[in-house]
């Protein structure tokens, strides 16, 4: 039984707190912990600053590098962090301004894979960033692109389909691990075993919406690379790649483009085919304190940074989840709400389908969307705003999943609200946002 999540601990954390508003985005802009932000502006004063040379002793020491700069010290020290939040090697951690950048990188470098004959797998629950890379490189190069298709009920995407969309031809395969609105969490696992099985594609999964809230655990998403901004934990605008091991880190880059043939391309050469646009020191030395963030939810949680995250996280996710089930629930007993993907048409054990109200039909992280009967979305917005109620608005055009799902066929409606849980939340957020939406009847 995992222990009661320390909430009143973990708001001390936010300084931000202290303006009044309840903060129910973190779908679009999580708030900043306080470490994270004084980090910031540390890293911004010291990074132009020399190192302080440290007398050597003994036939261990670090050898002494005078001129060095603080700031160069950072990008060794955010690999680090981001590699103790996958669980993967720090040297195959790519750093850039976001994950939509440097997954385009990443396209562009692939591209002798995407010629014409490939075939790329994208999926309709993924964000864009996730998605226009893959399309625009295919279309640059002759690649064929194939669809995986949501529950349209519930908007999770089954991993069965798979095994139809993958064969000899596919050569990459892009999948979000959870979606950023609705919540719904994708069988990476699933996939993965499948694209192992039938092709030699390489799998690309985007964590973003899913890291904030649970372990990223490489061996077992069994993902080539995984994708994520720093900023949906928290932390500053800086992107990461990270690959599972250095031989498909490597395999970007052709033999005949390295220095050395013989051996094959460094580490360096890679990392240096997909860092292209640099990231401000000052922004590099807060990835820690993201990361750091996460590791101290627990209390109680004692060992190395890596193995305090995989402690913490599992209770945020429990404490997050039951806050959005009670929200869900709650807009749910007004008669007039409409929660995208928990009141859909969704089909039962036995094939027949009915209205399914339970948020916990599929796996879900703590974000959801809803829409008031004959009440425009920017209007609920702003009756939450005059609440104090922070969310945020889906506009028509901002997300291939909930426009298949139907969300913009009225025009009048402006698109759904969105909601996404933070580590500082409570109940008395979620129902105060229920209390304000009830105001609408």
């Amino acid at each position: 039984m995992l222990p009661v999540f320390d909430t009143p601990r973990v708001r001390g954390l936010y300084s931000s707190l202290a303006d009044g508003w309840i903060y129910l985005n973190a779908q679009d802009f999580p708030q900043i912990p306080e470490r994270v932000s004084s980090a910031a502006a540390r890293s911004f004063r010291i990074a132009p600053l020399l190192e302080t040379q440290e007398a050597s002793g003994g036939a261990h020491s670090r050898q002494p590098q005078p001129g060095r700069r603080v700031g160069e010290s950072f990008i060794d020290a955010a690999r680090t962090a981001i590699a103790d939040l996958t669980g993967a090697r720090k040297e195959c951690v790519i750093i850039g301004p976001s994950r939509a950048s440097l997954l385009d990188n990443l396209a562009t470098a692939l591209s002798r894979r995407l010629r014409l004959g490939e075939e790329v797998v994208l999926s309709r629950v993924d964000d864009p960033a996730n998605i226009t890379p893959w399309k625009r490189a295919a279309d640059l190069y002759g690649a064929k692109v194939r669809w995986a298709e949501a529950d349209l009920g519930t908007g999770a995407l089954p991993a069965w389909q798979y095994t139809e969309l993958v064969g000899a031809q596919t050569s990459v395969v892009a999948v979000s691990a959870a979606n950023r609105l609705v919540g719904t969490v994708t069988n990476v696992r699933a996939i993965s075993e499948t694209v192992r099985a039938k092709s030699n594609a390489l799998l690309v999964v985007d964590v973003n919406s899913y890291a904030p809230y649970r372990p990223v655990v490489l061996d077992e998403l069994r993902a080539d690379v995984v994708a994520l901004d720093m900023s949906s934990l928290g932390g500053p605008s800086v992107g990461a790649l990270v690959f599972r091991d250095q031989k498909t880190l490597r395999s970007l880059v052709p033999y005949f483009k390295a220095k050395d043939v013989v051996r094959g391309p460094s580490l360096e050469e890679a990392r240096e085919l997909l860092e292209i646009g640099g990231v401000s020191e000052g922004l590099l030395g807060a990835v820690p304190e993201a990361i750091d963030h996460l590791a101290v939810l627990d209390d109680a949680a004692r060992g190395t940074r890596r193995r305090r995250v995989r402690s913490g996280l599992p209770q945020l996710s429990k404490h997050l989840t039951n806050l959005a089930r009670r929200a869900v629930e709650g807009l749910q007993a007004l008669g007039t709400v409409h929660v995208i993907g928990v009141d859909g048409d969704v089909a039962n054990d036995d094939g027949e389908h009915g209205v399914h109200g339970a948020f916990d039909a599929v796996d879900r992280v703590p974000r959801f969307a809803f829409m008031v009967d004959g009440v425009p979305a920017p209007v609920v917005e702003q009756r939450l705003l005059a609440s104090g109620v922070v969310t945020g608005v889906v506009r028509p055009g901002e997300s291939m999943l909930l426009s298949r799902m139907g969300v913009f066929e009225d025009s009048a409606l402006g698109g759904a609200v969105a909601v996404g849980l933070a580590p500082h939340n409570t109940a008395h957020d979620v129902d105060h946002m229920v209390r304000a939406v009830a105001s609408l009847r």
